[in-house]
């Protein structure tokens, strides 16, 4: 490989290829091939949710019954989807999920997550403005991550 220096750049054609193989942070003269190599970088940062359809979602998680906790339909870049907590009856804790109609798919953002928590990721999330992505929102929950492997295949 040749090491020959561009005039006006730092570093020399073969430290510019060696630090985009290495994803290292480097200006290598286009603006563009920097943009998408953060925004990649971001992607796999923050993982995508795994949704399901209505059955499977029923049949994976109908053992967590009790009171329905409805955080609103105003979630994601459409503001349709819709957040809920499943608490068992006397609980403090339990199924949070979100609710996308376009889809009409589930995703399982925690299984012990508690109200209080909730209520107050929620109150900071209404501060934040409309239409926030649901990952945003489980940003805000202490010890939740922003995404949960779905259950398994849908039939």
């Amino acid at each position: 490989m040749r090491k020959t220096s561009v005039a006006g750049q730092s570093g020399t054609i073969s430290d510019q290829r060696v630090a985009l193989a290495g994803n290292e942070p480097s200006n290598v003269g286009d603006p563009v091939d920097d943009w998408y190599r953060l925004r990649q970088q971001d992607v796999y940062r923050q993982p995508a949710l795994e949704w399901s359809g209505p059955v499977a979602f029923t049949g994976a998680y109908r053992i967590f019954c009790g009171i329905e906790h409805d955080f609103g339909t105003r979630w994601g870049s459409n503001g349709d989807q819709r957040v809920s907590l499943r608490v068992e009856v006397g609980g403090d804790a339990g199924l949070l999920y979100v609710y996308d109609p376009t889809w009409d798919e589930y995703a399982v953002l925690g299984t012990q997550v508690p109200l209080a928590s909730v209520e107050n990721a929620f109150g900071h999330a209404q501060r934040l403005g409309d239409h926030l992505a649901v990952e945003d929102f489980v940003a805000l929950l202490p010890n939740v991550p922003a995404a949960r492997p779905s259950p398994g295949l849908e039939l």
